[in-house]
């Protein structure tokens, strides 16, 4: 019984210590920021091998919603410019206990370099403010509401783009 006292208190120690980092969220992001990193970096990790498998996921998603075609870079017509792209991995974590949960991974292209007409034909990136959800959060508690919370996987690429 010792045992299990013990090893309740030093979990509830460590909830109790991670809370209280969570007070000061500049200092508890500071300490998140070893999670965020680029390719070059995520090969050079322990855990680079569910670095690849993320960026397999991601690729494979995009394939599989029509939003890419991959071609070799030599397929590519002479003086027709590839834009550059960066890989932005991520270890995402349990608040609470700290543990990994997800490898993610994400394609950024140079959004400047790109030609209205040719790379893209609108813009449209819909927003909500901090302002609005708390806003729903505390009407939640008032009206005694039940809240949910859903990961939509690929949300942008999947949204209906109309265009000839």
């Amino acid at each position: 019984m010792e045992v299990a006292e013990f090893l309740l208190e030093e979990a509830m120690d460590e909830q109790l210590e991670t809370q209280e980092r969570m007070r000061q969220p500049v200092a508890f992001l500071a300490a998140e920021v070893g999670d965020i990193m680029y390719y070059h970096q995520c090969l050079h990790q322990p855990d680079a091998s569910q670095f690849v498998e993320a960026i397999i996921k991601e690729v494979n998603g995009h394939v599989d919603c029509g939003n890419w075609e991959l071609i070799p870079k030599s397929a590519v017509p002479e003086g027709v410019p590839v834009l550059p792209s960066v890989w932005a991995m991520r270890r995402k974590r349990d608040l609470v206990t700290n543990e990994i949960t997800k490898h993610k991974a994400r394609l950024n292209l140079h959004g400047g370099m790109q030609e209205l007409g040719v790379n893209y034909f609108a813009t449209y990136a819909p927003v909500v403010t901090w302002f609005a959800i708390r806003l729903v959060l505390v009407l939640s508690i008032i009206n005694n509401w039940h809240m949910r919370q859903i990961d939509f996987v690929m949300a942008y690429p999947q949204a209906p783009i109309e265009c000839d």
